[in-house]
């Protein structure tokens, strides 16, 4: 049984939401795919098993659609409709992709869906959500990428932005969704409520998240500074031609400048250098840079990576499918499952699912054939759910995890981000930390730009709304606090590598012993076992070993991947998924449980499609840049200024033809290169030419208007100053809050993107350094002011 066993959903989505149907699945959902005669979208998109152009083939379906059932409803005639409100009066959770417009003409409206189910979730994915002048515009996932500021922070200075691997707009969307169902599920089943909950996500706007760490929008507002390409990104290329990624941490300088000692290497480091590693350093004249480029040159991928880890230094291989099939970190821990597809005769490789977790392996079933289940779902309908105390009624699912407490060891941004997700869901989010091992993201700069430790707006994005408790973990009483405190707690949450809180004498069977149904969650970089499982990691480094570095830019150019640390922003949902679903489980009966929620794995599980490819065909992908087998064409094209870039993506022959009156170039509508998708695809780069010829004359907002009033997917590539000023959807992205230490400072955080309609939310800053220490020693502990006296004084508080 699942977390969600006796759960409905109806998936309606199509590639842009699919993923977040799967995680449903995977957590133990009845998820129905409700499709028209032809099939859903996602079993038309490219490329396809064996090559064949087959509903059942393609890798997409294959992979986000696995453990899904499939019904056939026509709902293009009255009996169709009539027979889809029989399934929406029988579901909990309803997903679609429709555009704004053409809600209503679907049968999608709120006001019709309520009427038929009023306890249903509904949630609605689309390109730049229900609101503002681009609500109707069209966007595949370069195109929300382009819009929300991440894609600008990919690739090479004064080179196209490259698109990022693994479908960021849709991932972070989907898994976003998954988060929001689950919070919804979770108000709406507790004991009184009633009433049902729209959910509203942005493709653009769940993109934007994944560009916070390296567009701060306090670089913007405070220092008027646009983070350039590459940003944070890096790749080193070693002896054997190998590349690794990493990262110097001040924290650990004087481990690595040993190593650099010891290898005699040519550029010297002085002890006081240790500044040049700090996040947001200078590139140019760094002399780390130097050092590791003399480092690499003697070293093999491999060894150089090994030798790095002993020095405390981030550093995980850049690796390929070929690499990681064979790794012994990634076939130790069960990454690759083979599932059988009856109807194909064919074993694919799916990775493991990201949500695991909870309730152990996933035990996979192969996509459904089109219509397979039409005729099993009628014969033995779900009887509708219980009638609502009080219809038209709308739940407040921010208010889900009311009375929840959370203890929080987490710290830079994965974690953090994950219990901030907690928070906005009602949760009492309580941040245990510690100086002997201050979070990094307090001692990023002030508006001063001087290193701040409760002004940082990184820190106050990661961290809103939650409490602050500093406390000595190597002090017994400080040990002992913290476990009166988990006593009082729900959930348990780190992000540290394997073993260490079982170190600090606060493993789970500690943490057990004290409150015996606790939910302790584990976000460790790798896996909790297996060669890498003790090495540090960050999010880039991740990034590195999970695949995505090497499916990302263009073939010439080094294997960078995002400008960001991505899975610093997709672990943050599947963190507060798990949580809940977790909490689900306990509070049906299950008890509590600890989970391991690997980063690594869930990171390479975005990859999906492209691994079931490559196990199947035995080729490694090609680096494609900023071009898609389903689009043509589908690029990053310059245009009038400096570095300025427009994302545009023509699928099919009407938009090609409706591209070419545009350009002013209608002969190209018969010019036998172009004349129809393969012939588009063949002489790609001879098209990318003649659009570039285009583009480059004009101003790219101009250019996205003109294309998007002609029904093309287009749009600006934007900047941070673009995202904050310019954008019309996200003029209300930015939230400004006020803070005690400097009431007319200007602190622009990122808002949930999580909305909910009808249902109002407002993000709180971060908390100052131990600002909570006698409020929660006092009124959650009960300790009395003599008591608390004595713990400041015996330097058990920090």
């Amino acid at each position: 049984m699942g977390a969600l066993a006796g759960v409905r959903v109806l998936d309606l989505a199509d590639e842009s939401a699919a993923f977040a149907g799967r995680i449903l699945a995977d957590l133990g959902a009845e998820v129905i795919l409700v499709e028209p005669p032809e099939g859903g979208r996602l079993r038309h998109r490219a490329p396809f098993l064996h090559g064949r152009a087959d509903p059942e083939r393609g890798f997409q379906h294959l992979y986000f659609n696995a453990n899904k059932r499939s019904a056939v409803v026509d709902r293009s005639n009255p009996a169709g409709r009539a027979e889809f409100q029989n399934w929406v009066a029988s579901a909990d959770i309803l997903i679609e992709t429709a555009p704004v417009a053409k809600r209503e003409g679907l049968g999608l409206d709120d006001a019709t869906l309520r009427a038929v189910n009023p306890r249903l979730i509904h949630a609605s994915i689309t390109p730049f959500g229900p609101d503002g002048a681009w609500r109707n515009w069209r966007a595949g996932d370069l195109v929300a990428e382009a819009a929300s500021g991440l894609l600008w922070l990919c690739g090479e200075r004064g080179a196209p932005p490259w698109h990022g691997s693994g479908r960021p707009a849709f991932s972070m969307a989907s898994l976003a969704a998954a988060t929001g169902i689950m919070a919804a599920l979770t108000a709406r089943d507790r004991p009184g409520a009633s009433g049902g909950a729209h959910l509203e996500l942005s493709l653009q706007e769940a993109a934007s998240m994944a560009a916070l760490q390296s567009a701060t929008p306090t670089f913007w507002s405070w220092f008027g500074k646009v983070p350039e390409r590459p940003a944070l990104s890096n790749a080193l290329q070693c002896r054997d031609g190998g590349w690794v990624g990493l990262l110097v941490r001040p924290v650990t300088f004087a481990a690595f400048r040993d190593w650099a000692i010891e290898a005699q290497t040519p550029t010297q480091l002085a002890a006081d250098d240790a500044h040049w590693a700090e996040l947001y350093a200078p590139r140019e004249g760094n002399p780390i840079a130097a050092v590791l480029l003399e480092l690499a040159a003697r070293y093999d991928r491999d060894d150089f990576a090994d030798r790095a880890a002993q020095a405390e230094t981030i550093c995980l291989p850049i690796m390929d499918f070929p690499s990681i099939e064979v790794h012994p970190q990634f076939t130790t821990n069960r990454q690759f499952v083979p599932v059988k597809n009856e109807g194909l005769g064919e074993t694919l490789s799916l990775a493991r699912s990201p949500v695991d977790a909870v309730m152990g392996e996933v035990n996979f079933r192969s996509a459904p054939r089109l219509g397979a289940d039409t005729a099993e779902l009628l014969e033995t309908p779900k009887s509708a759910p219980p009638a609502p105390q009080s219809d038209g009624a709308t739940l407040n699912p921010y208010s889900a995890l009311n009375g929840i407490r959370v203890v929080d060891f987490c710290w830079v941004l994965a974690g953090p981000l994950g219990t901030r997700l907690l928070g906005n869901f009602g949760a009492d989010v309580i941040r245990v930390e510690s100086s002997r091992r201050i979070d990094g993201m307090r001692t990023l700069s002030g508006p001063d730009g001087e290193p701040h430790t409760d002004l940082g707006g990184l820190f106050n994005t990661a961290n809103a709304g939650k409490r602050s408790l500093t406390v000595d973990l190597a002090h017994p009483r400080g040990r002992e606090l913290v476990l009166d405190l988990v006593a009082q707690a729900d959930v348990v949450t780190n992000n540290f590598r394997p073993g260490a809180l079982d170190r600090m004498g606060l493993g789970y069977a500690a943490l057990r012993a004290r409150k015996p149904d606790i939910v302790l969650l584990n976000l460790p970089g790798t896996h909790p076992q297996g060669p890498w499982s003790q090495r540090p990691t960050t999010g880039n480094a991740v990034m590195a070993a999970s695949g995505l570095n090497q499916l990302m830019g263009f073939p010439h150019q080094r294997p960078r991947g995002y400008g960001v640390a991505y899975a610093d922003f997709t672990s943050p949902y599947l963190l507060a998924t798990c949580v809940m679903a977790a909490l689900r489980v306990r509070d049906q009966g299950g008890g509590g449980r600890e989970m391991d929620l690997s980063q690594l794995s869930a990171t390479f599980s975005l990859l999906g499609p492209e691994w079931m490819q490559y196990a199947q065909t035995r080729q490694t992908p090609e680096r494609s840049a900023n071009r898609d087998a389903n689009a043509c064409p589908h690029g990053v094209f310059r245009t009038r200024g400096d570095d300025a870039w427009l994302a545009l993506a023509a699928e099919g022959d009407a938009d090609w033809r409706k591209l070419c009156a545009l350009m002013d170039r209608p002969e190209l509508v018969e010019d036998p290169r172009f004349e129809d998708h393969p012939t588009r695809k063949a002489n790609e780069d001879e098209l990318d030419a003649i659009v570039s010829a285009w583009t480059s004359e004009h101003d790219r907002w101009e250019l996205a208007e003109r294309l998007q009033a002609e029904g093309i997917a287009a749009a600006p590539v934007e900047n941070l100053q673009d995202t904050y000023e310019r954008d019309p959807q996200l003029r209300d992205h930015y939230q400004k809050v006020r803070h005690p230490l400097a009431p007319e400072l200007d602190l622009p955080i990122d808002r949930e993107i999580i909305r909910f309609a009808g249902v109002e939310h407002t993000i709180q800053r971060g908390p100052m350094w131990g600002e909570h220490n006698e409020e929660i020693l006092r009124d959650v502990l009960g300790l009395d002011e003599a008591a608390y006296v004595k713990s400041v004084l015996d330097e058990v508080l920090f």
